[in-house]
């Protein structure tokens, strides 16, 4: 093994290993082992797909199918390791590729450039250190808009969408690497050749910018969406507990028409003196007036329809509800909020319950307890319910039971929480499942 070996060994190394850090990097706090032990165990196969390389390249080989040969190795190994959604990975993933193969294009380039050689080789030595600085140039920056791009990747639920995204960035790949194929020392010192590096570099940005700004707008798209569901929910909520209201306006009215007929039975009663007929007819009226279902939960209105509207709910599919939630009539937050996200709470807790009915054997009854608190700035609410399995999470999120991908109540109460300075914790217990929110004012 001469040096030609040992340098076209660490011209490889050191290319493709700064590329796996970038790649796990940002999700150290999502891997399912250590970012070190991912690291050495890459490494080790890397240093073997280095020998190789060498290897190919000191018997006249171009090297090109050991460098990309192990490519689906490293990709299986980072959907692996990470735990995160595969198609948003792999979008990810190929913007990495498409970074750093672009950057080999500029150091050769400056090889080249500046160590011209009709037979030069471009695994020298030179060429791994000029690859080294601008990968310390550069990375700086690229890790911070690979952290960027991962946030507002994550932030967009469209499980449809990322099918099919990530064959932009793949076509991206392909023009990369049909671009950094074989090419002689004086076609790589070519302004030309710099001139194509460049596009390049601009396409994969331009690409990846649009696509992050596509997926903004579906994002915003989506919680607009949720926002409308929620305002008219909110709003069938208050339509109802209008129409109670009316409802009970006309048996006021009834009522206090009829009563002036039984007062006058009454007074004749009196005066007779037929007392027992008077108890014998009291008892009669008494088992004809209706009974009074009708419950105020708390002086506010808009909290009040909400509970009421769900205590309709729960009466119908036969779950037990206790509320102690005394809201006063002016709240220290905002009422849409709130009512979303109680709305939310009791939705998620409705739904668990009825689960819970359609199961013959079961140790849980179904239950939904509701209490509440309201301090000078903020209120504090729990809700707790009985739920058949544990509710499963990924990346931090609870997945949806009645479709593919996330769930959006407990992610849009903790959005609302969150939004004004609140907390929200959920948890799984012995078959009960809490939710526990602080939620703050706007103002504060």
């Amino acid at each position: 093994m001469n040096l030609s070996f040992w340098s076209a060994a660490a011209n490889l190394f050191v290319r493709a290993v700064p590329a796996h850090l970038m790649a796990y990097y940002p999700f150290r706090d999502r891997l399912r082992f250590s970012l070190q032990n991912i690291l050495l165990f890459v490494c080790f196969i890397q240093i073997g797909q280095a020998f190789l390389y060498a290897y190919i390249i000191q018997t006249g080989g171009s090297g090109k199918a050991a460098e990309f040969g192990l490519a689906a190795v490293y990709m299986s190994i980072y959907f692996f390791c990470v735990k995160d959604d595969r198609c948003k990975l792999l979008f990810l993933y190929l913007f990495i590729m498409d970074y750093v193969m672009i950057l080999r294009g500029f150091s050769t380039f400056l090889e080249a450039r500046l160590f011209y050689c009709p037979d030069m080789d471009f695994s020298s030595w030179k060429n791994t250190l000029i690859s080294l600085a601008a990968l310390v140039i550069s990375a700086p920056f690229m890790l911070r808009f690979f952290a960027c791009t991962r946030e507002r990747v994550f932030r967009t639920d469209a499980p449809a969408f990322w099918r099919t995204a990530w064959l932009v960035p793949a076509f991206t790949t392909a023009i990369v690497i049909a671009f950094t194929g074989n090419f002689s020392a004086e076609q790589a010192r070519s302004l030309r050749f710099l001139f194509a590096r460049v596009l390049l570099l601009l396409c994969v940005f331009v690409v990846y910018f649009i696509l992050l700004d596509a997926l903004d707008g579906i994002r915003k798209q989506a919680a607009l969406a949720e926002q409308t569901a929620l305002q008219e929910h909110l709003l069938a909520v208050q339509k109802l507990q209008y129409i109670q209201l009316l409802r009970h306006i006309e048996e006021t009215k009834t009522a206090r028409h009829d009563l002036r007929q039984h007062l006058g039975v009454i007074r004749a009663y009196t005066e007779s003196g037929e007392t027992k007929k008077l108890l014998e007819y009291l008892n009669a009226y008494e088992n004809m007036l209706p009974a009074d279902t009708r419950k105020t939960f708390c002086t506010n209105f808009a909290v009040n329809a909400v509970f009421t509207y769900y205590a309709e709910e729960t009466r119908k599919n036969k779950i037990d509800l206790d509320i102690n939630c005394p809201l006063p009539e002016s709240l220290p937050v905002p009422e849409p909020e709130l009512c979303a996200l109680l709305g939310n709470l009791l939705e998620n807790a409705v739904e668990a319950c009825k689960e819970l009915t359609k199961k013959e054997l079961t140790k849980a009854s179904p239950f939904i307890r509701v209490c509440g608190e309201c301090r000078q700035y903020s209120i504090i609410l729990t809700v707790d319910n009985p739920c058949q399995n544990e509710p499963k999470q990924e990346n931090g999120r609870f997945l949806s039971t009645k479709h593919h991908g996330y769930g959006t109540g407990t992610y849009s109460v903790k959005a609302t929480a969150e939004k004004n300075g609140g907390t929200v914790k959920f948890e799984y217990k012995e078959g009960i499942f809490y939710a526990s929110v602080l939620f703050y004012g706007s103002h504060i």
